[in-house]
């Protein structure tokens, strides 16, 4: 209340006041807000078949890899035991599908001094969380937000929960009278996967837990972003994450039918028979796209629009809706503003269900205006054939694979186009599979969506767009903007700085650094020290180096990867003309905040920010003998 007055009757006087032009920007300004695009600048991922970073992601797809699931074998644990006895009476039935799928291996490793979390808790914490804490951590620095860079801003965590398998082994086997523990609660409850990232990444604003089947990585992206609109938050992550440590899932699924008899998804082909089951996570860095070109971000691509619905009409509750999946697609691009025909592809929700790729084939054909093979090319695609599907945390690989694409201008290519269902109507309308890599379909602002369908019968929608290039120098003196630019890249020596919470994870960050630059030519030393200072987080382990080139920068970063790197300064001598850099060298081992202010004043031409690889974890094994299934 004012006075006696409500609100809105006050602020529907002060609307009074306003001249026409005045409320002309309002609303203006309003509308600005409510559809403003948001950035995704940062990405983590650890998926099948080694896929640990954004870049093996990209190229896996890229080269049309598939996953060998028909007979990948039953996954093991560090100390190389299976994760099931399928000599049990009870798993022996289960044993031919138990032995196909997309596993992820050693799940019972977790850096739990990374964190700050007690090896008893950890223990007790469902490996989902982990492995959804450890990824976010690498999205965060992939992002280049250090805590330094978050300090003062609200960020949202939108975690998505799927079954919660971890306690069933030891609810089967019995548990030991004093196996009970405090952190049993906390380790499998739905609502620690967003809470225990918000508190171990001190992160503070909305956390939130997802679950809407298929669809919540979608959900969730959703959520944040209507989050980030409203200015709820300044940053979002949103993750997800799916393992199948309980076999009874799989043997629950084989009895409905869903399962493919030949332990592969095939979506879209003549062989479709159902799916594989997966494993994986992935988490998104989202911040609205303006903060993020002031911040001096590298956005990926760019969320536009997206929806939330579920058709409440339909005959059972796991039953697929053609008119729900038009209508969420259509309200996506509504809230986008974008119409069908600018679309140029779609990763679909196909899981390898054959009827269910039809129906959804026919559903984008009507949606995006594609009914005639006349009309601009529709390519769709689901990495669900390269990688298995994740289930609950399926929206993120499909997510990511999109994002990459819209990023490198380039559709990869489908799995299986050569085999094409005919019974959907290729010929008839403009929907079309890329057998190879595909130089993105037009020159202009590119655009794509990403489908996500729970079992349940929430539907998501997601609908993407190409970032913007970079801004161009002004016409005024660009040659001499960009020369100055290019001269402080190569002026150098740089103090190239880095840190862990340990020797062996300062080792591996060193090493992990130096296989990704070798064989890459877009970097400069400027930038990725620049970047390594910004963008990261600094331990108590240090190691420093001077460099002034790229050769100088890969050697350091090899020395430092050695078990015994040195005494954390690699600025022998330290001769006169790199006596600036081997200052702040000497500062930075000494426990010092790096000056990054110094090195590259906000009013001077600084080096871009990168996406690196972010430090490195050293797992330890968190897995009691009564979570085993024996």
């Amino acid at each position: 209340m004012t006075g006696d007055r409500p609100k809105a009757t006050s602020y529907i006087d002060h609307l009074e006041t306003l001249s026409k032009k005045q409320l002309m920007v309002m609303l203006a300004r309003q509308h600005h807000e409510r559809t403003q695009p948001v950035a995704v600048i940062g990405m983590g991922c650890r998926l099948p078949g080694g896929l640990d970073d954004p870049r093996a992601l990209w190229s896996a797809l890229r080269e049309g890899r598939v996953l060998p699931t028909e007979a990948a074998g039953v996954p093991a644990d560090s100390l190389g035991r299976p994760r099931w006895n399928l000599a049990a009476p009870d798993l022996a039935p289960l044993a031919g599908r138990l032995r196909q799928g997309a596993y992820l291996t050693d799940v019972d490793l977790f850096d739990a001094d990374r964190f700050g979390i007690a090896h008893e808790e950890a223990r007790h914490m469902d490996p989902q969380q982990r492995l959804l804490l450890e990824v976010a951590a690498e999205a965060l620095a992939d992002a280049n937000l250090s805590r330094e860079r978050l300090r003062g801003r609200d960020v949202g965590v939108y975690a998505v929960a799927g079954p919660v398998e971890y306690p069933h082994a030891w609810l089967r086997g019995g548990i030991p009278g004093d196996g009970l523990s405090a952190h049993m609660s906390t380790g499998s409850s739905p609502s620690a996967f967003s809470g225990r990232i918000a508190l171990s990444l001190g992160l503070n604003g909305p956390a939130v837990t997802v679950d809407t089947a298929s669809s919540s990585m979608l959900t969730a992206v959703h959520l944040a972003v209507r989050a980030l609109r409203a200015r709820e938050c300044d940053v979002a992550l949103v993750g997800t994450c799916n393992l199948l440590l309980s076999p009874f899932g799989t043997g629950i699924l084989d009895r409905a039918g869903m399962l493919s008899p030949t332990g592969r998804s095939r979506p879209f082909t003549r062989h479709a028979d159902g799916h594989v089951r997966g494993e994986g996570c992935g988490v998104v860095v989202l911040k609205r796209y303006a903060d993020a070109i002031a911040d001096g971000d590298r956005p990926y691509a760019l969320v536009r629009g997206s929806a939330v619905h579920a058709q409440g009409d339909r005959p059972g509750i796991s039953v697929a809706s053609a008119r729900g999946q038009k209508a969420v697609i259509e309200r996506a691009l509504q809230d986008a503003d974008v119409a069908p025909e600018d679309v140029q592809y779609v990763e679909a929700q196909a899981n390898g269900s054959r009827i269910g790729g039809q129906i959804e084939a026919e559903t984008l054909a009507d949606a995006y205006a594609r009914r005639s093979p006349d009309a601009t090319p529709l390519y769709i695609g689901s990495c669900k054939a390269n990688l298995g599907y994740l289930e609950t945390a399926s929206g993120a690989p499909g997510l990511m694979k999109t994002v990459l694409a819209l990023a490198h201008a380039e559709i990869p290519p489908q799995p299986g186009e050569e085999e094409a269902d005919p019974d959907i109507p290729w010929e008839r309308t403009a929907l079309r599979l890329a057998a190879k890599p595909l130089p993105w379909p037009t020159h202009g602002r590119r655009r794509a969506a990403v489908s996500g369908f729970g079992f349940c019968g929430t539907l998501a929608h997601v609908v993407l767009e190409s970032a913007p290039e970079r801004p161009a120098a002004p016409a005024a003196g660009a040659a001499a903007a960009a020369g100055t630019a290019r001269a402080a890249e190569d002026a150098g020596p740089w103090p190239l700085l880095l840190s862990a919470h340990s020797a062996e994870a300062l080792a591996g960050t060193a090493a992990r650094l130096h296989r990704h630059l070798r064989d890459r030519a877009d970097w400069s030393p400027a930038a990725v020290c620049r970047t390594l200072a910004e963008g990261r987080d600094h331990h108590a382990v240090r190691y420093a180096a001077v460099v002034h080139d790229r050769s100088a920068l890969l050697a350091a970063l090899e020395r430092a990867s050695a078990a015994d790197p040195g005494p954390g300064l690699d600025a022998p001598g330290a001769p006169a003309h790199l006596t600036g850099a081997a200052r702040h060298a000497r500062r930075y081992v000494a426990q010092e905040a790096p000056a990054t202010a110094e090195l590259w004043p906000p009013d001077g031409p600084r080096p871009e920010l990168l996406h690196l690889p972010g430090p490195a974890l050293v797992g330890r094994r968190h897995w009691p003998d009564h979570h085993n299934w024996i």
